[in-house]
């Protein structure tokens, strides 16, 4: 024998069919969050980036210091629009030294230097740059860092700044 149940719609249990309004906006405002730390993030990055640059190239200089002293010559370290080229004086002439590679710059950062013109006609070197000395010394230089901040479109500028005696200026 074949027996109908009738349900009722009262006796139905009600499923949840969705979000609610409140779900869906709390789903928004902590994806706005995530975002906008994000965007504060990505903004720092190019500040970062030029004092990480500015932290190898005060280490490439005193790593060409210490070459100086420990070969005994005459070092120069020119700039140019791709990084940093090393040479020494070797055999009456200057000369790309093999023993330390040109420091690229980082791409997204233009980059200025203050260099001694004068020094580069007086001394015939092959180009304007500083000088390092067996004794320690060098010649006095800056390097300026810049790059635009991606989420205020400010203007990043750090300077690298050293003395005779190789001594970096504070930021």
């Amino acid at each position: 024998m074949l027996t109908l149940h009738t349900v009722n719609r009262s006796s139905k249990l009600n499923f949840q069919r969705g979000f609610t309004l409140i779900e869906l906006m709390v789903v928004l405002v902590i994806m706005g969050v995530v975002v906008s730390v994000g965007v504060i993030s990505l903004g720092s990055f190019n500040q970062d980036l030029a004092e990480n640059q500015r932290a190898i190239i005060g280490s490439y200089l005193q790593q060409v210091s210490d070459e100086s002293a420990f070969n005994q010559r005459l070092f120069l370290v020119t700039p140019d629009e791709d990084g940093l080229m090393t040479y020494w004086f070797k055999d009456n002439q200057w000369q790309v030294t093999n023993d330390i590679e040109k420091l690229p710059w980082q791409k997204g950062l233009n980059v200025d230097w203050d260099i001694d013109e004068t020094l580069a006609k007086q001394q015939q070197l092959p180009n304007p740059g500083w000088l390092f000395w067996p004794t320690g010394e060098v010649t006095p230089g800056q390097i300026e860092l810049k790059g635009m901040s991606e989420d205020t479109n400010e203007s990043i500028v750090i300077n690298l700044i050293w003395n005779e005696a190789l001594e970096f200026e504070k930021q």
